[in-house]
């Protein structure tokens, strides 16, 4: 039983909706407060992961859009609250995803796969968001609980694995170092994609199923 909730749909040419250039122009136009803040979300979280966190200031995000940082101030009170609400906007989408393969009766190998293209096609078709390695930047006040959300979301996958082991249809491989395997994997995405590149949202979802998920499958003797 396969878990196809979240595979996204793409664009016509199978591109993300989503790109930068397209974000451009949402100031512009008479959008709901939500869509823009989500826009400056969508952006940061690009100039985050590309340029890096330091390196970013709020004026360059400002002008991307054309407004002035004072406007900017209207949707994000200041740099390390929009890099806590990237975050949390990551989580959410994560932790919705997980939640539906939890309860799915699937395979433990069905249900990793399903987890994976659901978050690969629902930020690479919304735009970037997740951030990488910017955990120490957040706000104190954040920081416990966005890094015990993400901790949680690695204990459900490590106990997919482990639920696939004992189902059969994973094999006999370390859980946990088969977890963070596959979660610095997936995290290193945001780093390199470009939704207006050679690569669709699509084919990236289905190149990283066939290395890494179709490589924890069970095999029986006459596979080897």
């Amino acid at each position: 039983m396969y878990l196809w909730k979240y595979h996204f749909n793409y664009g016509k040419d199978g591109k993300s909706i989503l790109s930068s250039r397209a974000d451009r122009n949402v100031f512009d136009k008479r959008r709901d407060h939500d869509i823009k803040r989500e826009a400056v979300l969508h952006i940061a979280a690009e100039m985050f992961n590309k340029r890096g966190y330091a390196a970013t200031s709020l004026d360059e995000i400002a002008k991307h859009f054309g407004i002035s940082k004072t406007a900017l101030y209207y949707y994000v009170k200041s740099k390390p609250v929009l890099l806590q609400m990237c975050y949390e906007l990551t989580l959410n989408l994560c932790e919705e995803i997980m939640r539906e393969v939890l309860e799915s009766e699937a395979t433990g190998i069905e249900k990793i796969e399903a987890y994976f293209r659901g978050v690969i096609g629902g930020i690479l078709k919304t735009g970037p968001v997740a951030i990488v390695h910017e955990f120490a930047t957040l706000p104190e006040a954040a920081f416990d609980s966005i890094h015990k959300r993400a901790r949680g979301l690695d204990s459900d996958l490590a106990s997919i694995i482990e639920e696939g082991i004992a189902d059969g249809s994973i094999a006999e491989v370390p859980p946990k170092l088969t977890e963070l395997i596959l979660m610095g994997a997936n995290n290193w995405i945001q780093r390199w994609y470009n939704p207006d590149g050679e690569k669709t949202t699509q084919e990236v979802a289905d190149c990283f199923v066939y290395l890494f998920i179709n490589g924890l499958k069970a095999r029986s003797k006459d596979d080897i």
